[in-house]
């Protein structure tokens, strides 16, 4: 007697979905509906187009990023996750009747699909394209470099508290940035008490004299040319080295195939430029010619962030996204300047983000972690409500009704007879609401 239950699967393309477990084919029996123009339609179109189906399936699972809301068919007609590629994965722990008619399963199992994500990165099998230290470097999952730049005039015990703090933030290794004018018993301090501090790989970026003196002293020296790599190979062979790329052509090509039968342990950096001018784009289309060479590739986006004028939230997160895309391996940044400061937290967070966006094969939204620092998804999943245009804002507090204008020169004074607690958390809120017309207030 054939129990299974009849699932209906509404898709814009079959050959997405892979192959469903052997566990749930002994309970489902899954088919099919390919609706090419899915998004393009209604809702009503979408119900004319499936009525037909409704009683002769158990469930009708539609795609988790359609807008609709399918309450009124109690249970039949529900969302599934925001990709296909994991739907399968998700239904081997919940049944098809625990999904939502209103919203993505991603919405309502993000702790479920977190841990689909670490399976699946448990089931990956991939060679390390180096070992630096204890730091294997995959092609699949970037780690952080984070620089300090070192002045000479700060203690080298302030200098190591920098180093945890990137640590703790997410860096994977510290790379030590000088001038040559660098004080070298100052420099063999600072890179002494990290050694003794940190277990993390400690990468030193100075003129060539500078590498030489301390190369048995650090695990990564930057920075290199083709030329000056080639001079010094007598010394380099235990060393990790990076190489600076700043054009592509086939003697390049040719002269890192050569550097690979020397077996020297090699990261390309495609030295990454500001936006626009001269343009990031150029330093990404280097790396993606780099990729297939079996080297790891380090992008720093410290030019990128630093030469704008806006927060490093989304730029960090955008930049790294196209990094990744490009084939990096390796995302180096610094917090120099006070804008910068929590780059490599907002980096190490991203690289989170594209993880899970990749091994689930869908776009950063929707993950189980987000950087979402200014701005909300949702403003009414605060206590405090807050809905409308920028011209009115309706806000409830303690069920009292309060209306301001995002277009005012300073809308919170307006709030000054709330109690201190709420006025703070209020005045932040509809900041953020407001932006980035907030940006203009003169409060």
């Amino acid at each position: 007697m054939n129990n299974k239950r009849n699932i209906l699967l509404i898709t814009t393309n079959i050959k997405v979905f892979p192959e469903p477990d052997i566990s749930l084919k002994d309970n489902y029996s899954f088919h099919y509906l390919e609706i090419k123009d899915l998004y393009y339609m209604g809702k009503e179109q979408i119900i004319n187009r499936i009525l037909n189906y409704i009683n002769k399936f158990d469930i009708i699972i539609l795609p988790g990023n359609i807008i609709w809301d399918f309450s009124e068919f109690n249970g039949k007609l529900v969302k599934g996750t925001m990709s296909p590629y994991y739907l399968f994965d998700l239904l081997k722990h919940i049944k098809p009747e625990e999904l939502s008619p209103k919203v993505s399963a991603d919405k309502i199992y993000g702790k479920i699909i977190k841990l689909i994500i670490e399976e699946k990165l448990k089931n990956r099998v991939e060679n390390p394209l180096l070992k630096i230290k204890n730091l294997e470097i995959y092609n699949y999952h970037p780690m952080v470099f984070a620089e300090v730049f070192l002045y000479g005039k700060d203690g080298a015990d302030y200098i190591v508290n920098i180093a945890k703090n990137y640590i703790e933030d997410g860096a994977d290794a510290i790379i030590l940035g000088v001038m040559s004018s660098i004080s070298y018993d100052y420099l063999k301090k600072v890179i002494y008490l990290l050694s003794k501090t940190i277990p993390n790989p400690i990468g030193l970026d100075g003129n060539i004299e500078i590498l030489k003196k301390f190369k048995d002293d650090v695990d990564i020296l930057m920075s290199f040319s083709m030329k000056s790599i080639y001079e010094n190979l007598d010394w380099l062979y235990d060393k990790v080295s990076v190489l600076l790329i700043n054009e592509i052509n086939e003697k390049i090509k040719n002269n890192i195939e050569k550097l690979k039968k020397e077996k020297l342990k090699i990261i390309l950096d495609p030295i990454a430029y500001p936006a626009l001018s001269p343009g990031f784009l150029d330093s990404l289309i280097r790396a993606r010619a780099l990729s297939n060479l079996g080297y790891p590739i380090m992008i720093g986006i410290n030019n990128v962030t630093e030469l704008i004028d806006a927060d490093t939230t989304g730029i960090n997160a955008l930049s790294t996204f196209l990094s990744i895309e490009a084939g990096a391996s390796i995302i180096l940044t610094g917090e120099v300047s006070v804008k910068n400061r929590g780059s490599v937290f907002e980096i190490k967070r991203a690289i989170e983000m594209a993880k899970e966006s990749i091994i689930l094969k869908k776009p950063p939204k929707d993950t189980s972690i987000n950087l979402l620092a200014l701005k909300e998804k949702d403003w009414l999943n605060n206590n405090i409500k807050i809905y409308g245009n920028r011209d009115t804002i309706n806000i409830i507090i303690d069920e009292k009704s309060i209306q301001i204008s995002c277009k005012e020169d300073c809308p919170i004074s307006s709030l000054q007879h709330l109690e201190k607690k709420d006025l703070i958390k209020l005045s932040i809120l509809i900041y953020r609401y407001c932006s980035p017309w907030s940006m203009k207030w003169n409060c």
